[in-house]
Formats: structure tokens, C-alpha cells, sequence
């Protein structure tokens, strides 16, 4: 058996992570695009599924050229991103973008606000790691389809934001018009989305008064 010396091993250690480095380097350049594109996919699709479209409209890479049919982008006097997308009956809907966290991570979605400025037509959510059957659940379009017709400002044109109650609207003191039920079990991710739609639509909340008038 050979035996081989402290400056031949380390060599070759060395050798071997920088060829291994390389490989994983080159790997990740050659798959970005398509990771790039993955989540542009996976993003117009919610955009889209939040606005009313469903079907061939949103299945696969189909999603991209449907959206750049349909979809512009705005920015609000503040400098904030909205997307318009042009609806199937031909009227549009205002895209507003979410991003807040649950229980164990990140949740986000899309909220589809109508011409009026008030009315919500459309909602998604998703997350990165909240519990099956528990937090997970706001992924599900039993939930996201609570929010439909719900309205973002009261009787006075209040902004009062879409509020998520713990044990549900009937049993609470929250207008219908203004809160959806929470999810059974995941009382800390409700918290989070309905923190997350509070403070991501607040923000636009000038831009949705000029939509109004």
C-alpha cells in the first residue's frame, strides 16, 4: 500500500473541491435561466389566477403569453407596483402584491382589486413552509375565495383592509363586507395574513381613493 504524504493529500483535496466548486458553478449558470423563467411562470399564473383567468390561460409556458397579452404594469404616484390586468369581460382589475410572514417562513400572494377601488375580485396566497392541513390551508382556493366581493373601505370611505377572524366573522363584531374566517389550527398564520394584507394594502391606499373618484 502506498503511503502517501500530508502535501500530496492536501493537494489533492484541493484540487478535487475547486473541479467540484466548478462543476456546481456551471451547473447553476446553466440552469438559471430556466429557474429564472420557472418563477416568472409561477408568478403571472398567480397574478392571473388572482384576476379571474383559468384554464389553457394559465397551464404551463402558455401563462407568459397570456400575461403579456393582458398585463401592464403601473406605478403609483408613491412609486409602487400595480398590476392592470385586462379581465375576460373585457374590464380590468388592479393587481396588488403581498409579502408577509406566517409561522415557520414567508407567505405572499395577490390581491385583485376592481375598477371601483374597493371591491375584491380575486385573491391568491402561497407560502413556503406553513403546516399541512393547518397554516397551509390559506394556499387553498376554499380560503383565497372567502375574499371575493369583500371591500376594502366602509360606509364613511374608511380604508379598513380585509381582516382574517380568529373564530370566524359570525362571531365576531367585524363586518361581513370587511373580514373573512380564519383557518381552523392556524391561528398564527391568520395573524400573518392578516397583518400582511393590512400593512401591503395600506400602502396603497391613496392609489385605490383616486380608482374611487
Amino acid at each position: 500500500m502506498k503511503n502517501f504524504s500530508n502535501k500530496y493529500i492536501f493537494i489533492y483535496i484541493t484540487v478535487l473541491v475547486i473541479i467540484v466548486a466548478v462543476l456546481l458553478a456551471l451547473a447553476s449558470i446553466t440552469l438559471q435561466p430556466r429557474q429564472n423563467e420557472n418563477r416568472k411562470i409561477e408568478s403571472y399564473t398567480q397574478i392571473l389566477m388572482a384576476a379571474g383567468y383559468s384554464g389553457n390561460e394559465i397551464s404551463g409556458r402558455s401563462v407568459i403569453k397570456t400575461y403579456q397579452q393582458v398585463a401592464d404594469s403601473v406605478l403609483t404616484d408613491n412609486n409602487l407596483l400595480v398590476i392592470k390586468v385586462k379581465t375576460e369581460d373585457g374590464s380590468h382589475n388592479y393587481i396588488i402584491p403581498l409579502r408577509g410572514k406566517g409561522l415557520w417562513g414567508p407567505v405572499w400572494g395577490y390581491i385583485a382589486v376592481a375598477a371601483d377601488g374597493n371591491t375584491i375580485a380575486g385573491a391568491v396566497f402561497a407560502h413556503k413552509g406553513e403546516t399541512p392541513g393547518l397554516g397551509a390551508e390559506i394556499a387553498n382556493p376554499q380560503f383565497s375565495d372567502e375574499f371575493k366581493g369583500k371591500q376594502l373601505f366602509d360606509e364613511n370611505g374608511e380604508f379598513v383592509s380585509i381582516r382574517v377572524v380568529k373564530g370566524g366573522v359570525a362571531n365576531s363584531n367585524i363586518n361581513p363586507l370587511h373580514g373573512v374566517d380564519a383557518i381552523t389550527g392556524g391561528t398564527v398564520t391568520s395573524n400573518g395574513v392578516d397583518k400582511m394584507l393590512k400593512d401591503c394594502l395600506g400602502r396603497y391606499k391613496e392609489f385605490l381613493k383616486k380608482l374611487r373618484q
